[in-house]
C-alpha cells in the first residue's frame, strides 16, 4: 500500500485541480485574449492561490501554451463525440459538432488565440484547425454515395474544409449563436442532403 506525505493531493485530486486552472484560463483566454489576460483572474475563477497557480504553471506563457493545448483537446474531444452519436442523421450530428466549438469562440479573441498559440506552442493556426477538420472529414467519410459533394467529384476533407472555413466566416458575421447556427444548419442541409 503506498502512502501519501502530508499536504499531498491524491492524484485524480491534482488532475481535476489542473482541468479546473486550464478550464478557467480557458475562459480568461476566450474573454480577453492573451495581452489582457490576467493570471490573478486566472487563479480567481479556478479558486486557487496566485501561488497555487504557480505549482502547476511556472510562467503565464507556460499556463497558456497548456490552455491551447486542452482548448484543442477539449474542442476534437466534443466535436468528435457530436459527430459519432448513434441514431442521429449526418446534418445533426455535423451541426452539433460546429455547436459544440461556436459558443465561446463566437464572441471571443479566437485571432489572437491562434496567433498565440502559434507564439507559445510553435503550432500554427493552419495545423490547429488541420486536426478540427480532419475530425469533420471522417464523419463525411460516412455520408451516402448520392450526396451532392460526391456526385461533384470533391472529397470528404474538401468538404470538410469548406464548411470549416464557412463557419470561421460566419462566426465573424453572425449576431449571435442561433443567427449563427441557422446559417450553418442552411450550409450543411447544402451540402449533405442529396
Amino acid at each position: 500500500m503506498t502512502s501519501m506525505n502530508e499536504g499531498e493531493a491524491p492524484r485524480g485530486a491534482k488532475r481535476d485541480r489542473r482541468v479546473a486552472i486550464l478550464d478557467a484560463a480557458a475562459a480568461t483566454l476566450l474573454r480577453y485574449g492573451f495581452r489582457k489576460a490576467s493570471v490573478d483572474e486566472v487563479a480567481r475563477l479556478a479558486d486557487i492561490s496566485r501561488q497555487g497557480l504557480y505549482q502547476h504553471f511556472p510562467t503565464k506563457d507556460a499556463l497558456f501554451a497548456a490552455t491551447i493545448d486542452h482548448l484543442l483537446e477539449t474542442s476534437i474531444a466534443s466535436s468528435r463525440a457530436a459527430l459519432k452519436a448513434p441514431g442521429i442523421p449526418l446534418e445533426e450530428r455535423i451541426l452539433k459538432a460546429f455547436e459544440s466549438m461556436a459558443g465561446e469562440t463566437l464572441v471571443s479573441r479566437l485571432d489572437e488565440v491562434l496567433e498565440t498559440a502559434e507564439r507559445l506552442t510553435g503550432r500554427t493556426a493552419r495545423e490547429l484547425e488541420g486536426a478540427i477538420i480532419a475530425e469533420f472529414a471522417r464523419a463525411l467519410e460516412g455520408t451516402a454515395d448520392s450526396s451532392p459533394w460526391r456526385r461533384n467529384g470533391d472529397t470528404a476533407e474538401s468538404v470538410a474544409t469548406v464548411l470549416y472555413a464557412t463557419s470561421a466566416g460566419l462566426k465573424r458575421i453572425a449576431s449571435s449563436v442561433p443567427d449563427y447556427l441557422d446559417k450553418m444548419r442552411r450550409t450543411i442541409r447544402f451540402v449533405c442532403n442529396p
